[in-house]
């Protein structure tokens, strides 16, 4: 049990985690942060924590699809490379992450014209404390196939639930630039 709770969520708190995020969900607390459509905004921009798994891993497959993308951290300081695991993970999708530096939000220059997207509930309320009201947010999860709002940082995670989190991560993206 204790090896099915950690491959699929990260912890036991990562469990409850789920659980609490997916009951808030079906009770429509994040319905205004779901699905907005990218298409209305020249550009997705991507949060996470540190800017150094899911977030440069979403810039990057963005561009890859053909959209305009950026991404930058709540969390970090600038300059850092991405992490080993999302580079391997990245390189064995065709992307490329060699060249990604970490930006924290607040040296970030956000436009009118973004869609700012988040991995996890609390980055929404992080987001509007440090940058403001001003820029259009959502909920990359909600861009899944079975949407859900909690996008897991894998950053202290075993390898198998690092994998299934990228991989959440680029099928938000995928849901995102259709």
């Amino acid at each position: 049990m204790g090896r099915l709770v950690y491959e699929h969520f990260g912890s036991k708190k990562g469990l409850v985690r789920f659980l609490y995020h997916w009951l808030l969900a079906k009770l429509g607390f994040y319905s205004q942060f779901t699905r907005l459509k990218a298409g209305d905004y020249k550009r997705l921009v991507f949060v996470c924590s540190g800017n150094i798994c899911r977030s440069p891993l979403a810039e990057v497959y963005a561009r890859s699809l053909g959209k305009q993308a950026a991404s930058c951290g709540l969390n970090c300081r600038g300059g850092f490379p991405a992490d080993p695991r999302a580079k391997a993970f990245a390189e064995l999708h065709g992307l490329n992450l060699d060249g990604h530096r970490t930006v924290n939000v607040t040296e970030f220059q956000f436009l009118k014209t973004d869609l700012v997207i988040v991995m996890e509930p609390a980055h929404l309320f992080s987001f509007r404390r440090i940058i403001g009201n001003k820029h259009a947010l959502a909920l990359a999860g909600s861009y899944r196939r079975k949407p859900y709002p909690y996008i897991h940082d894998p950053f202290n995670c075993c390898e198998n639930f690092f994998t299934r989190c990228e991989e959440e991560v680029m099928e938000s993206v995928r849901g995102a630039c259709d």
